[in-house]
């Protein structure tokens, strides 16, 4: 009996330290998401700010106005060289900074 207990014990010490893995793992992607959403605004008030309609943003950048919409929904999520394209033409880069925490 002893032995059950502890192989018992065991087994939900695992699952307890499996469920707290998981939970930082969606803490982590919900950051992720976060940023996301933040950075897709953005580029969208930018365009909004030049005066762009997605459709003339997409003939500058020779990409599907669908598409974009969907992004800016945020039902897509846009690929690097997109937002790099993007951000160009808008004349804005990206800048890497350390965080401050």
């Amino acid at each position: 009996m002893n032995e059950y207990i502890k192989k018992e014990q065991e087994r939900i010490d695992l699952e307890y330290y499996l469920i707290e893995e998981l939970n930082s793992y969606q803490e982590k992607e919900k950051g992720i998401l976060d940023i996301e959403m933040e950075l897709i605004e953005e580029l969208a008030r930018l365009r909004k700010e030049n005066n762009l309609s997605q459709k003339e943003l997409c003939q500058i950048i020779n990409f599907k106005q669908p598409t974009l919409a969907k992004i800016e929904k945020r039902k897509n999520s846009p690929q690097l060289s997109t937002l790099i394209k993007i951000l160009d033409a808008l004349d804005y880069h990206i800048e890497f900074k350390k965080n401050s925490n």
